[in-house]
């Protein structure tokens, strides 16, 4: 059924559409290292983590969330972090966090 434009944009309509196996694995929650948040707290400038996982995007996409948290609650920390999709010596895909001060180069 074709609907005017006027019409399609006059209001929502509700459907009898559930999510489907590919939607709803996009937005469970992708889990992250009980002690995330406590290396992030203990590294120093300079050191880094690697975390291993089979869906980078999702796994990046959590830690960025986890980090943008870690900013809200230390605010006046210099230090930031930086996210790089690697292999380890093992041939493992993850990501590396580094954390560092910007030097403003």
């Amino acid at each position: 059924m074709n609907q005017p434009e006027m019409e399609k944009d006059a209001g929502i309509v509700i459907e009898d559409i559930g999510m489907s196996e590919d939607v709803r694995a996009m937005v469970i929650k992708e889990k992250l290292p009980d002690e995330l948040g406590l290396a992030m707290e203990s590294m120093k400038a300079g050191q880094s983590i690697f975390i291993k996982t089979g869906n980078v995007p999702k796994k990046l996409n959590a830690l960025r969330s986890k980090y943008y948290r870690w900013r809200q609650k230390n605010e006046d920390n210099p230090h930031r972090f930086s996210l790089i999709k690697e292999e380890d010596g093992d041939g493992n895909t993850g990501i590396r966090m580094y954390k560092h001060i910007p030097t403003g180069d």
